[in-house]
């Protein structure tokens, strides 16, 4: 010290300076003496050195002011000048030495550089007793100076740097003393380290210095810049020290919200002053708030939508300093829910205010939140627990992910709308946040505070990321919202819960509908593992009286409102659309609301008849008690008198009816489930999935057959459950229940019983209804089964109780594999045998941060997913502003200017983004958002599609555009270059091949972008390898290497995390070429080697592209088979599901949504010529074959794929193409081989039928060709050669199909039509079938079919169709041989058939035949109706049994009989020999009653029907007579035998006898009075024939109907003379007749003209003159068609209402 004031003495000289001389003089006597240290005080010391150096610093003298400076050094460095003990405040060393540089400001510039250092010196001295106030005085200094000499550039940094770092370390030291970690100054003299401030009062100091500095931005908001620089850094270095706790403190936040937060705003724009203001609406058509609104209810989030229109004023620091405050206040205050408003309007302004084009900055310091997962927290991690008295003002109605979307809303807008630049600064910004979050679901990244935060708000995370998701319906969601608020024991806001329900409710007056608009989230199934946590539903007023408790204080308007929810009456709640899926339960005890019914009823209706419970007074109940009472709505009608006592009657006898029926329904429920927790311990003991399947199958079978033969077998007129029953529909039963009750046991139902959610039961109906398999149980049934299930948990009772070796158990893998217990972890849906780990292991032990990490990252993703997905893809599509080209561009030549090589790095990052994005998803268990990940990077990726298809549609959505854009780019190229694809174009499909499988099994939308790029794959390398001469080379681009794409490629982390490795790697059996590939990265790095950096150089050769495309190829391929190998049941159903669309939108014009078999095609067929891939429908074939290849599925599997499979190739085998056709059939024949061979069907299953209906529903659409129809014939035969004994149910459809057999042109003749003599096989191939059906073993088999075989037999007796022709009983056929060839065997087959009928009935114990009982319905109806006075039917009952066995055999007769008349005519003679054996034969067994009911039922009505067949038309009998005379005289003698056997065997039978004569007589009286003189001629003699030979037995009543028949054959036949004779009075001479005319009319120009008039002569002879007076001379040769007509003709006066009458009558009569 002493040394600097010698210095500044020697320079001072002069006059000018003598004061300062002076004063150095005086202090260095004074530090000279001896005991200065000891007698005078510190701060005397530092007065007498601090006078002369604040004389120098004044004294303008820049040499004496550097000794100065340099002095006040030395004095704070040394010592003696540091006092230990507290002085007065004047005497301070820090106001001595401020009172000493108060002149700073008007110093020059070095030297104020200077001082800005001696200042900073002092902070740092011992004993400084660092404080708000000391800080304050200091800053004021340099606040000073700075305000004066802010326009020099040093002097502006160092006052800057100088507050921060002073103001930085004040809060440091508040930091450190938060956190404990303060080090003691070790060279602080020892009694100073005790001292220092408390947190709290340090605290205060901090926020007193802020709030000065807060106070001095606002004043300056409207001046310069500079020191609005000035004061936002000082803040700027405050907050950034400052420990993240703050936030407790109340003054801080209060500071924050008051005065910094409205003052940043006011800077980053005054809507005031900026007169150019717009709204954000009416210029945005893309802008991401308006496209958001739609998901959340609420338009633009209640965020204004003012925007700027010009450049923001602010000049760059200053922007900049404002937005890393705004990054610091998310880090301090972001988890503070009452500031969450205040940050959302400055970040409002900071991204949303300013021009899109204006926020490149801004998102580039926003990569810094977004990319780090402690500020993501921060961002939208749930709230920081306040203290409760504030917790109650706070409105708390937003989500944690407000701040967070209106960041990224900012972004998407800007890189829409702003430019390549923002565009780029976006699209990385979002790829930062894909990696933020990739560590986040890694555990990485969160201190343990955080972690715990988020392990509590587990279930609220989970609810929030569903209630965003994209894909969940707004108004299924709300109500399910609703629901859970108005229902749940604790409401939410009681359990801690920290979100507000915003339920708004509105009725809308025209249609009553009720709609709910909230925010909040909603438990969904996928949430839970089972779905079953939600809450209890208590009745609606119990709930509300709750909410009313006053423990809801803190939410008042949700209590006001739910007492107003208007709902004036229920009607209105029952007009809610089935869409908007109500939740009855509010109003009623039952879980099964009214809707619910309306809904059930609708599905059901279609299979059974009890669903009428729910409208039993409509007049539709009539339908189902016909026969129950004889009265008919007919009566009902004309008794008014009782109408109303008489329709209560009905009503009270149909509901008796209907709860009869549903007992019987539900104890046949009851017995089910007893006979299923019977078989279940042996079932959970067997050791393998096959075994499990097959038990469960017999146990359907055998619990079948018990049903059918119980007691209890009601053969009433009804339809009753039984008989319809199928072991099938009990198969898949039992599978829905176990299930159900698996998901209950793990949802811990059965020891809590929590009341069953409403849409339970509905989900279950629709799980039974839509398992693939025809079901037919009533409601009433499944109701139970799921009650049953509710009530007992089977497999606890069983022994099972969810431990892990439980877990392992084969039933319990069968049943996890058919959804997956709905888990949508990764792996979750595939089935046990592929996925790592089981559904049950999900939260396998991961550590807590992981586990929070997980539920945190996906809250985000799913929350912000529209957002990301919309900003990555903007510059694939080109819709970026300044960008006209997107991803075409990347192709081009215009690459490789400079200028452009933003773009494409934008572009290369944006389809890294994508990848991450849907690996992200996936990992994180929200696959179910990928399809729009994948979506776009199919897009991205298949840049060469179909022109047609372009020139066929406009362009109207994004991806349109893209492929639009590319495709001209492509063209511009030129052809000879080739497919010209980018290394990221490789990369992107490299990645949705390898999560494609995974992300498909979680959300079927995105098979059809897979899908789409395994097609193109399939183009690429058709192109590629068809004809490697004339193709040119395929070229695959390599990006240049700049920074934005090396990254891309150098770090090709893609498959790097093992699950993808396993997805990848999995065996590949089939698909593998010779040599294994390698993984794309490995082929791209390969060729990136050694390569120029010039962008055009980078196209691979020939040879990598081919590898590239080879693998592609290959991973394709694998893809396939895994899906089929792997997938569980659900998943593997939706698989299938897209893949027949996606093949159908290949095949024809149109695709259709439902998977039933339709009548028409889907559209206009579509020409597959120029297809370059293979078509979908052979990867939907082989996919089949694979799935029933499988040993792994059950046969569940098997039904339910085939249930999706079978329709479109029966479609497709319709289609015009032959090859497609021809594939198609092929395809069902192998399918159909395979199951038969592997399996074989137990009684009562019906699913071989379901497997052979494809052939039947080819060829009864009659849209196929010959080729498909022979085609299938011969698969036909050869599955009957192969395997007859396997088909079983399968004959029934197998038979239809035959039935539509054509014999086609008559040019060739079929095959299989023909029997082949040389070989010694007497009959056509086409009779095998016929033999083997036959030769099975089995009755039942035979019982299931009989009907359908005995109308496929007819078919050939009555011809195959060849010839069209008027009467199909005069066909003369095409190929004469051929004909009768196939009619004779088939009458055989007939005749056996009959036999084995005869034989079954004598068998104690008989099948079912279930088509006769169906088809005898209406039969059984009319019996019991009140017209059966002749006592026929009654005898029926004699020996009809109800086993539909008779039935079947009046089928065949009744087919036979009417085959008679119409059958070609040279089948009618064998025909009718074999009919009348038939007849005989049944007279014996079942008896006589059968015989004569079969002559009364059958044969006669017919015989009527053919005499009826010749309209008036006389030629007809001319062919036709010859066959009718011969059935006509077979029936008389047919009768007579009757009447001769039976008349007196049994007296029962006499009025049947009766009966039978009675038809018979009156068939021959009409055949008699038949004008074609053959026909009537046989009439008489049959009527001779029967009295001659019967009459000897004819008792009084025969006789007498004998003589009625005489009577009426005389008036038939005398009618005409008597009409003749009526117009001549007796004794008249004239012969034109009095009173009428009357004419002959002669053929004029007859040639026998001879002829006719003598047989003429002798007709009259015959009739009017005695046998001996007549002598018959009748010419042979007469033809008869030329006889003369009559024509009696009344006078005008008679005529009836004035026309002529004419009656014409033959002449012979």
């Amino acid at each position: 010290m002493e040394e600097i004031l010698r210095k500044l003495q020697r320079d001072a000289s002069g006059s000018k300076y003598k004061a300062i001389k002076e004063s150095c003089t005086w202090a260095l006597e004074t530090l000279g003496g001896l005991d200065t240290v000891a007698k005078i005080p510190p701060h005397l010391l530092r007065e007498k050195c601090l006078l002369p150096l604040q004389l120098a610093l004044e004294s303008k003298n820049v040499k004496l002011a550097q000794h100065a400076l340099a002095g006040m050094q030395k004095l704070l460095s040394e010592e003696r000048f540091v006092s230990m003990e507290t002085d007065s405040d004047d005497k301070q060393l820090l106001n001595q030495i401020l009172n000493a540089v108060k002149v700073t400001p008007s110093l020059n510039e070095d030297l104020q550089v200077e001082v800005m250092k001696v200042l900073l010196c002092i902070t740092y001295t011992p004993t400084f007793d660092m404080n708000g106030s000391a800080v304050l005085k200091i800053a004021e200094v340099c606040i000073e100076t700075y305000t004066c000499s802010c326009h020099q550039r040093s002097i502006n940094t160092a006052v800057r740097a100088t507050l921060s770092q002073m103001l930085g370390d004040l809060t440091l030291q508040l930091r450190q003393r938060q956190e404990n970690t303060i080090i003691e100054n070790p060279d602080a003299p020892q009694g100073f380290r005790s001292q220092g401030l408390t947190v709290e009062a340090l605290c205060d100091d901090v926020v007193s210095v802020l709030a000065v500095l807060c106070e001095k931005l606002q004043a300056s908001i409207n001046d310069s810049q500079q020191l609005q620089l000035l004061y936002l850094e000082c803040i700027l270095s405050i907050l950034s020290s400052s420990s993240s706790s703050m936030y407790l403190h109340r003054g801080f936040t209060d500071l924050i919200w008051k005065s910094l937060c409205p003052a940043l705003v006011v800077i980053l724009g005054n809507p005031i002053h900026d007169k150019t203001i717009t709204s954000a609406h009416s210029t945005s058509t893309g802008t991401s708030m308006e496209s958001d609104s739609a998901s959340l209810g609420v338009s633009d989030h209640g965020r204004g939508s003012g925007c700027s229109c010009t450049a923001p004023t602010l000049s760059g620091p200053v922007a900049r300093t404002i937005y890393y405050l705004a990054t610091e206040l998310v880090r301090l205050v972001g988890s503070v829910d009452s500031l969450k408003p205040v940050l959302q309007s400055l970040y409002h302004r900071v991204l949303l205010y300013p021009p899109p084009q204006h926020r490149v900055e801004a998102i580039k310091i926003m990569r810094e939140i977004l990319g780090s997962p402690q500020r993501l927290y921060d961002l939208a991690g749930p709230s920081s627990l306040e203290s409760e008295p504030r917790k109650r003002s706070i409105s708390k109605r937003k989500s944690h992910l407000d701040l967070l979307k209106l960041i990224m809303d900012g972004m998407t807008e800007a890189c829409i709308k702003g430019g390549i630049e923002a565009c780029y600064a976006a699209v990385s910004c979002v790829c930062t946040l894909l990696g933020a979050l990739d560590e986040l679901s890694q555990g990485k990244g969160l201190n343990d505070n955080q972690v715990q935060q988020l392990l509590l708000r587990l279930e609220e995370l989970r609810d929030g990321a569903e209630s965003s998701r994209d894909s969940m319906e707004i108004n299924e969601a709300d109500f399910r919202w609703q629901r859970k608020v108005l229902s749940s024991e604790h409401t939410p806001w009681e359990t801690g819960n920290e979100r507000s329900p915003d339920i708004s409710i509105s009725v809308t007056t025209d249609t009553g509908q009720t709609t709910l608009e909230g925010e909040l989230g909603q438990t969904t199934p996928e949430d839970h593992k089972n779905g079953l946590k939600s809450p209890a539903i208590q009745e609606g007023r119990e709930t509300m009286s709750k909410v009313s408790e006053p423990e809801t204080i803190d939410q008042p308007d949700v209590v006001q409102r739910s007492h107003t929810v208007p709902y004036p009456d229920i009607t209105n709640f029952l007009s809610v659309d089935c869409r908007t899926r109500s939740y009855g339960s509010r109003y009623s005890e039952s879980n099964f609301s009214v809707d619910d019914q309306d809904l059930s009823r609708t599905e059901f209706d279609s299979c059974d008849q009890y669903s009428m419970a729910a409208e039993k007074d409509s007049g539709r109940s009539d339908v189902s008690d016909i026969g129950s009472d004889n009265c008919s709505l007919a009566d009902e009608e004309q008794t008014p008198r009782d109408y109303m006592g008489h329709r209560s009657l009905r009503t009270a006898a149909l509901s008796l009816k209907l709860l009869k029926n549903q007992e019987a329904d539900q104890h046949s429920a009851r017995l089910f489930i007893q006979s299923l927790e019977g078989l279940l311990p042996r079932l959970l003991a067997l050791s393998s999935v096959e075994e499990v399947d097959s038990a469960l199958q017999n146990f359907a079978s055998t619990f079948c057959s018990g049903m059918m033969h119980s007691p209890g077998f009601d053969g009433g007129s009804s339809l009753s459950i039984q008989m319809l029953m199928n072991a099938d529909s009990l198969y898949t039963a039992a599978h829905c229940a176990l299930l159900l009750n698996l998901k209950l046991s793990h949802g811990d139902y059965y020891r809590k019983r929590p009341n069953v959610a409403p849409g339970m039961m509905k989900e279950f109906m629709k799980q039974v209804q839509t398992s693939g398999v025809l079901m037919v149980f009533s409601q009433a049934w499944i109701e139970e089964l799921f009650h049953q299930v509710l009530d007992r948990n089977m497999l606890g009772e069983a022994g099972y109780w969810g431990s892990p070796e439980d877990n392992n158990l084969p039933l319990i893998t069968m049943l996890t594999d058919i959804d997956g217990l709905e888990s949508s972890a990764i792996g979750g849906q595939l089935m046990a045998s592929a996925s790592m780990e089981s559904p049950f292991t999900q939260s396998r032990k991961l550590d807590d941060s992981t586990v929070a990490g997980i539920a945190f990252a996906r809250y985000i993703l799913v929350g912000c997913w529209k957002n990301l997905i919309d900003t990555l893809s903007t510059p694939l599509t080109g819709r970026m502003a300044g960008s006209s080209k997107g991803l075409a561009f990347i192709l081009g030549a215009e690459g490789i200017k400079e200028q452009n090589q933003k773009e494409r790095d934008a572009i290369c990052m944006s389809l890294d983004g994508l990848r991450k994005a849907a690996r992200l998803s996936c990992a994180l268990g929200v696959a179910a958002n990928c399809a729009s990940a994948l979506a776009q990077m199919a897009a991205a990726s298949c840049v060469q599609e179909e022109k047609e298809e372009r020139e066929s549609q406009e362009p109207s959505d994004a991806l349109a555009q893209v492929k639009l854009k590319v495709e001209q780019k492509l063209e511009q190229m030129g052809k000879a270059q080739g497919v010209w694809l980018h290394t990221a174009h490789v990369l992107c499909m490299d990645a949705i091949l390898s999560v494609g499988l995974e992300m498909g099994s979680h959300n079927p939308d995105c098979w059809p972008h897979v899908f789409r790029v395994c097609e193109y794959v399939g183009t690429l390398e058709h192109t590629h390898f068809s004809d490697g001469l004339s193709q040119p080379p395929l070229t695959i681009h390599q990006p240049q290497k700049t920074s934005g794409s090396s990254g891309l490629l150098g770090e090709l982390e893609f498959k790097s995390s093992s699950q993808e490795q396993s997805l990848e790697q999995g065996p590949s059996l089939n698909a593998a070429p010779v040599v294994q590939p390698h993984t794309i990265q490995e082929l791209v790095r390969e060729c990136s080697r050694g390569r120029t950096s010039d962008f055009r150089g980078g196209s691979l050769s020939g040879n990598s592209a081919a590898k590239v495309v080879l693998s592609l190829s290959t991973q394709a391929d694998r893809l396939f088979d895994d899906a089929t190998d792997k997938l569980n049941l659900t998943a593997l159903g939706g698989f299938l599901y897209q893949l027949k669309k996606a093949s159908q939108s290949q095949l024809f014009h149109s695709v259709t949504d439902t998977v039933d078999y339709s009548l028409t095609m889907p559209g206009e067929v579509k020409s597959t010529q120029d297809q370059k891939s293979a078509l979908h429908l052979y990867r939907l074939g082989d996919a089949m074959l694979r799935i029933v290849r499988s040993k792994a599925r059950p046969l569940l599997h098997v039904m339910r794929c085939w249930s999706l499979v079978a329709p479109h190739l029966v479609e497709a085998a319709c289609h015009k193409e032959r090859h497609v056709s021809q594939k198609a059939v092929s395809f069902i024949h192998d399918i159909l081989t395979e199951v038969l061979t592997d399996w074989s069907e137990p009684p009562h299953f019906h699913f071989n039928e379901a497997l052979f209906r494809p052939f039947e529903r080819i060829m009864q659409l009659e849209l196929c060709d010959e080729d498909v129809q022979d085609q299938v014939v011969t698969s036909i035969g050869e599955l009957v050669e192969v395997c007859s004994a396997q088909i079983q149910s399968g004959w029934r459809p197998l038979f239809s199909a035959l039935e539509t057999v054509h014999s086609g042109n008559k040019s060739e003749v079929k095959e299989y039509l023909v029997g082949d003599y040389s070989m010694g096989k007497g009959q056509a191939p086409v009779f095998d079938v016929f033999e083997a059906f036959l030769n099975t073993d089995n009755i039942q088999v035979f019982a299931n079919a009989a009907t359908s075989y005995i109308m496929c037999l007819m078919k050939f007796v009555k011809g195959l169709g060849e010839v069209d022709c008027k009467e199909i009983g005069d066909c003369v056929p095409g190929a004469g041989a051929t004909s009768t060839d196939l009619c004779l065997p088939a009458l055989d087959y007939l005749r056996r058939c009959s036999q084995l009928l005869a034989k079954i009935y004598k068998m104690p114990l008989k099948p079912i035949f279930l088509s006769g009982r169906l088809a005898s319905l209406p039969r059984r109806l009319q019996e019991q109706s009140a017209s059966s006075e002749d006592g026929i039917e009654s005898v029926l009952s004699d020996f009809d049994d109800d086993t539909g066995l008779i039935d079947v055999w009046i089928i065949l007769l009744e087919q036979l009989t009417a085959a008679v008349s119409i059958c070609p005519r040279q089948h009618q003679p064998p025909t009718l020999d074999l009919l009348f054996e038939l007849l005989r034969d049944v007279t014996k067994t079942p008896g006589p009653g059968f015989g004569i009911y079969a002559v009364v039922h059958l044969l006669l009505p017919v015989m009527s029907l053919w005499l009826r067949r010749s309209h008036k038309d006389h030629s007809y009998w001319d062919v036709a007579s010859a066959n009718f005379k011969h059935a006509i005289g077979l029936s008389c003698e047919l009768v007579v035998e009757h009447i001769q056997s039976f008349l007196h065997s049994d007296i029962r039978y006499e009025s049947m006898i009766n009966t039978m004569l009675k038809d018979l007589f009156e068939l021959l009286v009409v055949c008699v009075a038949k004008p074609t003189e053959t026909i009537s001629r046989v009439g008489c003699s049959c009527i001779r024939y029967v009295l001659v030979t019967a009459g000897p037995v004819f008792t009084e009543e025969m006789w007498r109907l004998a003589c009625c028949a005489l009577q009426d054959a005389f008036s038939a036949t005398l009618k005409p003379v008597k009409d003749l004779l009526g117009c001549f009075h007796s004794g008249t001479e004239g012969f034109s007749g009095e009173g009428c005319q009357v004419r002959v009319a002669a053929p004029s120009s007859s040639p026998s003209a001879e002829a006719e008039y003598w047989r003429i002569r002798a007709m009259a002879q015959q009739v009017f003159m005695l046998d001996t007076q007549s002598s018959p001379k009748t010419p042979n040769n007469f033809d008869h068609a030329q006889s003369c007509q009559l024509i009696i003709e009344l006078p005008p006066d008679e005529r009836p209402n004035g026309h002529a009458k004419k009656r014409r009558g033959p002449t012979w009569c």
